[in-house]
């Protein structure tokens, strides 16, 4: 059973739509092991955001996944996806 519950903003929700498939199904391979917060069943390129409380980014090749993680709530919150170049800001 998941840890945590996954919500994904619309924004990040439209990069995926607008995504040829079999990278989307790579970011969504990876975002539904992100339920399983910390305990995850294979590695990942996750690091905290310097300055901003409780903000990771997970980098799969160019792309940056951006999300908040809610301890109290048992919630991530998946607020960004986009090419390195186009997400942070």
């Amino acid at each position: 059973m998941p840890r945590y519950i996954l919500l994904i903003s619309r924004k990040a929700d439209k990069f995926l739509e607008d995504t040829r498939e079999k990278l989307r199904k790579t970011i969504i391979s990876e975002l539904t092991d992100l339920e399983n917060f910390p305990l995850f069943e294979k590695p990942h390129d996750l690091a905290k955001i310097k300055g901003h409380r409780d903000y990771y980014r997970l980098r799969l090749g160019d792309i940056r996944v951006i999300f908040r993680l809610d301890r109290d709530n048992h919630t991530i919150y998946v607020e960004k996806i986009g090419r390195r170049e186009n997400v942070y800001g």
